[in-house]
């Protein structure tokens, strides 16, 4: 089964570390960390919750449960792989492709397996007419052809308007790096940088960064960013285990060599 730290550090690298709102608030729903205890987990405290729908709450032991709106729990799944959650995830947000949670997809196009929470109404039959249509019949008032429409139009046909709100251009697409501890993340992806420290998040979209500077101190990863106007701002995370403190700064040499390639400072 899947521990709480590993369930939480793929919900954030999947949505962004503590501000997926900014990724899904399009689908309708919202992204919270919770440190008190909720009296339906038995004292135990809740890590993630969906709202606006089905609640995803993934408890201490890396269980996921779905938590509607009474009292009352059910457990949806003991995630015991990524895949088990990339599932879980698909049946509470339907409307969301895991691998591109900041698009919306047709319900057809959801995870096999979980259906909309509604069943549809079945399609009444047509109602035979009154009475019955006499097909030899002559129209009761023929058509004068020679005569033109008796009441012209009230208004010129204007064209289609054009859409109230233009379409927003698709999300770009790129690998993603996520490091995050209990009080700080970092994010870097096709967008830019982000810093979560302490709540307090600052974003750095990539035509702003001068130059991204990296090192260990440590069990430490530090990320620093230089805008272009001259300011540096860092970020300090802690990895806990140099297995991890390895893989971290493998990936984010990786994913900065993909969006700065040689530029200065990377």
């Amino acid at each position: 089964m899947l521990t709480y730290e590993q369930v939480r550090d793929w919900v954030r690298g999947r949505y962004g570390p503590r501000h997926a709102e900014r990724r899904i608030t399009d689908l309708g729903y919202a992204y919270s960390v919770s440190t008190q205890p909720d009296a339906y987990l038995d004292g135990d405290t809740s890590a993630m919750t969906f709202g606006n729908g089905p609640d995803l709450v993934v408890k201490r032991t890396g269980a996921v449960w779905q938590f509607g709106s009474g009292p009352s729990m059910m457990p949806l799944y003991d995630v015991r792989s990524e895949d088990e959650l990339r599932r879980a995830m698909a049946a509470l947000l339907p409307g969301c492709d895991p691998d591109r949670p900041h698009e919306s997809v047709p319900l057809t196009q959801a995870q096999p397996g979980f259906g909309p929470a509604y069943p549809p109404y079945p399609a009444h039959p047509a109602s035979p007419p009154a009475y019955p249509v006499n097909p030899s019949a002559p129209p009761a008032h023929p058509m004068n052809p020679a005569a033109g429409p008796a009441v012209p139009p009230a208004y010129p046909v204007n064209p289609a308007a054009p859409a109230a709100y233009p379409m927003s251009p698709p999300a770009p697409q790129g690998p993603e790096f996520v490091a995050a501890d209990a009080d700080n993340a970092v994010l870097v992806d096709a967008v830019g940088i982000s810093f979560d420290q302490r709540d307090v998040v600052t974003d750095f979209a990539w035509q702003d960064v001068q130059a991204v500077h990296h090192t260990v101190r440590g069990l430490c990863l530090l990320v620093g960013v230089t805008h272009r106007n001259g300011v540096f701002h860092e970020c300090r995370v802690g990895a806990g285990r140099q297995k991890k403190l390895r893989e971290w700064t493998q990936q984010l040499a990786l994913t900065l060599g993909h969006y700065r390639g040689g530029a200065p400072g990377m």
